[in-house]
């Protein structure tokens, strides 16, 4: 529940954090637009279920979540623009 709550509390503070600095719906913000959902989720983790974050997350795997993350988010909306899917590739 934390993770999916959590995921979608830093989306959403993202967004509020986007319009307070008069950027328009849809308007790229480069890693905020990439890792606000792992923050989120992160953050919930560490509020409500410490233990089982640092049980489940190693060092290494926070670095590779905060690299891979924007790489995929990224190359997936890159192809979805290619494909027609979106209008913008971000």
């Amino acid at each position: 529940f934390c993770l999916s709550a959590g995921a979608m509390l830093g989306d959403l503070l993202g967004s509020l954090i986007k319009r307070r600095v008069g950027l328009k719906r849809g308007a790229p913000l480069p890693l905020v637009d990439q890792l606000d959902f792992v923050a989120g989720a992160w953050l919930l983790l560490l509020v409500f279920a410490r233990d089982w974050f640092f049980a489940a997350f190693s060092l290494g795997v926070v670095i590779a979540v905060l690299i891979i993350t924007p790489l995929l988010h990224l190359s997936a909306n890159y192809i979805a623009f290619k494909m027609g899917k979106k209008k913008v590739p971000w």
